[in-house]
């Protein structure tokens, strides 16, 4: 992107600030608006950036006493703002038609860009991608363990390097299994672009198209989820393994929260597993557990989770569920499992197992106490003779010797996010 580019693109940005901390304004203003960006393209000798202002000048004939937000009129200038990151280019950028319905992906894009973001979102629609923008570094790195994103764009403009909060939005980025971030900058020189990489981003691009742009991430993502398999499955069953334990919690804690929906654990132990292992060897004991694994996933729905605890037992997590759903739920896949059969060393076995369940519905209390309870629960289904389900007993004031005290909680650090308008307000201790 040449200077006098980059400036035009510099004084619509400037326009749009004005525009967010001013009233709605009306389609005349907008109009005349594009008519000077028009005026200014044709002198710098961008006869395609002064065709679209046109264009979108005539789209809005008849529309000039309409209010507009600033938001509305920056998504109204999306085929505009092509012209400026697609120069060059024989047409438009396009996705291969083969991946707009490739994998989902959560898209966190931050820094104080609206224009190049307003344009990836509008030229990446037909891609199955959830963007969250939030234009403050630091809100971002404090949001980015909630909002759990695929991948990090960050618009990054010159002096920007020594900021802060962008190294600490990089440096917690790191302390994810992998969390890629890119980095997008506007200038050139190869100075930036070693900084960016010094800092930690995966990749630094000077503003791309969206279908490089499109590329270059998905390869992240990919390289993030084959990543995410390496460490978070369990190699044998491929179910999730108990490091993925308290990314669920904090999930369904959340919903919790938010929404008051308690969910359930439930501990599954198979019964006689070491019978089984004994007679038959551990391959056999190997294909029962492969089988109960895969039985699991295809009778449970996609909202719950299925993770290997270790071992023959398993944690099945029912999210938004009741009790009484809960054990509904677990009796009828007690029935279908034991119905299935396993081939080993030419005999085809049967095998049931036993299952300890616990409603979570006090979001302070940590994920060991409901591990805690449903392996009590679970221990006495099996001292009732296996092929059982046993509700966790819990006092009915709520707390027991387990539970955590009400003094510990309140040691907790809370973080939280105050967004007003009142300088006041945001300036008071909290």
């Amino acid at each position: 992107m040449d200077r006098s580019v980059a400036s035009l693109l510099d004084r619509i940005h400037e326009q749009y600030e004005r525009w967010r901390a001013g009233p709605p304004l009306d389609g005349g203003e907008l109009a005349r608006f594009f008519n000077a960006v028009g005026r200014t393209a044709a002198v710098i000798g961008r006869s395609d950036i002064a065709a679209e202002a046109e264009r979108l000048i005539h789209r809005l004939n008849g529309q000039t006493k309409r209010q507009w937000t600033a938001e509305e009129a920056l998504m109204e200038m999306v085929p505009l703002l092509r012209c400026f990151y697609e120069a060059g280019e024989a047409a438009f950028a396009t996705i291969p038609s083969s991946h707009r319905q490739g994998p989902k992906a959560a898209i966190l894009l931050c820094g104080n860009d609206p224009l190049f973001f307003a344009y990836v979102r509008g030229a990446l629609q037909t891609v199955p991608w959830r963007f969250t923008t939030i234009p403050s570094l630091e809100q971002a790195a404090a949001s980015m363990f909630r909002l759990s994103p695929d991948c990090i764009i960050v618009s990054v403009k010159e002096g920007e390097w020594e900021n802060p909060d962008l190294t600490v939005l990089l440096e917690r980025a790191g302390q994810r299994p992998y969390l890629p971030v890119v980095i997008v900058r506007r200038d050139e020189g190869k100075e930036g672009r070693l900084k960016g990489y010094e800092l930690g981003a995966d990749d630094v691009i000077t503003t791309p198209a969206a279908d490089e742009l499109f590329v270059r991430v998905r390869r992240l993502i990919e390289k993030k989820r084959k990543i995410d398999d390496l460490v978070l499955i369990d190699e044998l069953t491929g179910v999730y393994n108990r490091k993925y334990l308290p990314r669920v919690y904090a999930r369904l804690r959340s919903d919790l929260e938010r929404y008051g929906a308690p969910s359930c654990l439930a501990l599954l132990d198979l019964d006689h597993f070491k019978q089984i292992n004994d007679r038959f060897g551990h391959l056999a004991g190997d294909a029962v557990l492969q089988k109960l694994a895969a039985f699991l996933r295809q009778h449970t729905r996609g909202v719950d989770t299925v993770v290997r605890l270790g071992g023959e037992e398993f944690v099945v997590w029912l999210a938004k569920t009741s009790k009484s759903e809960a054990r509904a739920v677990l009796e009828r896949l007690q029935r279908q499992f034991a119905a299935e059969k396993v081939e080993a060393d030419g005999a085809l076995l049967s095998c049931t197992f036993s299952a300890g369940l616990v409603e979570c519905d006090e979001p302070d209390w940590p994920l060991d106490y409901w591990l805690r309870l449903a392996d009590k629960a679970l221990y006495a289904a099996k001292r009732g003779g296996g092929n059982r389900i046993e509700e966790a007993a819990r006092e009915k004031s709520g707390f027991s010797d387990e539970a955590p005290s009400q003094a510990s909680t309140d040691r907790r650090r809370w973080a939280i996010a105050i967004v007003d308008d009142d300088e006041l307000v945001r300036m008071d201790d909290c």
